[in-house]
């Protein structure tokens, strides 16, 4: 309503950092938007048609953030999945990351083996891990093939090398 605040919240951050902006409503609009009758169809990935399971463990060490205890080096390719392919990647965490794909929107199958959150549903391209969880996901390598990255999402993270690449084949 108008009158009303929000205030959008950084839930790590601490201090100065935990709010991160505010919104002040300051005129009613109109809503125009709709829902469509029909939505999107939304097709699960089935894993039995998984022909690879990678894992990968995002930690810190050696003054850096690591993925499998190794920082990243432009030169290195950590995984080289098939064009058309279905694999499930294992991302394990020593703190909390945002982990990024490019290329692939993923489904996330699971959390520390239980059933994924509520906001785990449908596809992504980012799926938020707490400090010492497992997320399973599952993605098709659709398109194009090409080195690509997938990395940690904080930019502090980024900028400390926690960045890795896979080559569709």
């Amino acid at each position: 309503p108008v009158g009303s605040q929000i205030m959008l919240k950084n839930v790590l951050g601490t201090g100065s950092t935990a709010d991160i902006m505010r919104f002040d409503v300051v005129r009613q609009a109109k809503d125009e938007s709709r829902v469509p009758a029909i939505l999107a169809p939304f097709e699960p990935l089935d894993p039995i048609k998984a022909s690879v399971t990678r894992s990968f463990r995002f930690t810190q060490g050696l003054g850096m953030w690591l993925i499998n205890g190794n920082y990243f080096d432009p030169n290195r390719v950590d995984a080289t999945p098939r064009l058309g392919a279905t694999e499930i990647w294992e991302f394990t965490s020593d703190a909390n990351h945002p982990i990024h794909m490019h290329l692939v929107n993923f489904q996330v199958l699971s959390r520390d083996g239980r059933a994924p959150d509520p906001e785990d549903a449908g596809y992504k391209d980012t799926v938020f891990l707490k400090a010492g969880e497992t997320a399973r996901v599952i993605t098709r390598f659709e398109g194009y093939r090409g080195l690509y990255m997938f990395h940690c999402h904080n930019a502090e993270h980024e900028d400390m090398r926690m960045m890795s690449q896979f080559e569709v084949m």
